[in-house]
């Protein structure tokens, strides 16, 4: 049997590995993870954006925001900029985080932040990562709360009923 093809794992490799590599293997908004690594938890990465889709923070949204804001920046220098944001803008998520944040809107989009900051591209870069530092950190405070929670139904509802259930891998296949 040909060994699977690795590359279609994209929330693991190429793009998302840079991220999950500058993250150090770790979920930037519950901490899990990092060293040692653990092949089983590093699968359930994923890339998270500080400001998503929906409000303008995926790279061809800054790419375009930035070439309205600045339409004289050369397009090399437009590119460096957005990729240095895009880079502010991804971390590393664990599933649950993720999913758990995956609805958040934040006050200002993207285009917002990048639009009405005054100042030059450098000015307009070091604001936009003091706000996306501030938004991660909101999400970090909302992360632990739900995650308190979760934890208490999890030892009050499931713990118990985990003994009564397979424990590896050997036990749960089927002939």
């Amino acid at each position: 049997m040909d060994p699977y093809n690795f590359r279609n794992c994209q929330s693991l490799f190429g793009y998302a590995a840079e991220v999950h590599i500058k993250s150090g293997g770790r979920c930037q908004l519950c901490f899990c993870g990092g060293a040692p690594f653990d092949f089983n938890l590093w699968r359930q990465m994923t890339v998270e954006h500080i400001i998503g889709e929906s409000q303008g923070g995926y790279l061809y949204q800054i790419r375009e925001a930035l070439a309205s804001r600045f339409p004289n920046l050369s397009p090399d220098k437009r590119e460096a900029a957005a990729r240095r944001i895009d880079s502010a803008n991804t971390v590393t998520a664990c599933s649950f985080c993720n999913s758990t944040t995956s609805r958040n809107v934040n006050e200002r989009s993207m285009s917002a932040v990048l639009m009405e900051t005054p100042g030059e591209i450098d000015e307009v870069i070091a604001y936009a990562k003091a706000e996306l530092q501030r938004i991660l950190d909101a999400k970090q405070k909302d992360v632990a709360w739900k995650l308190a929670s979760v934890r208490q139904a999890f030892e009050r509802d499931v713990l118990p009923k985990l003994g009564a259930t397979p424990t590896n891998d050997a036990d749960l296949k089927t002939t």
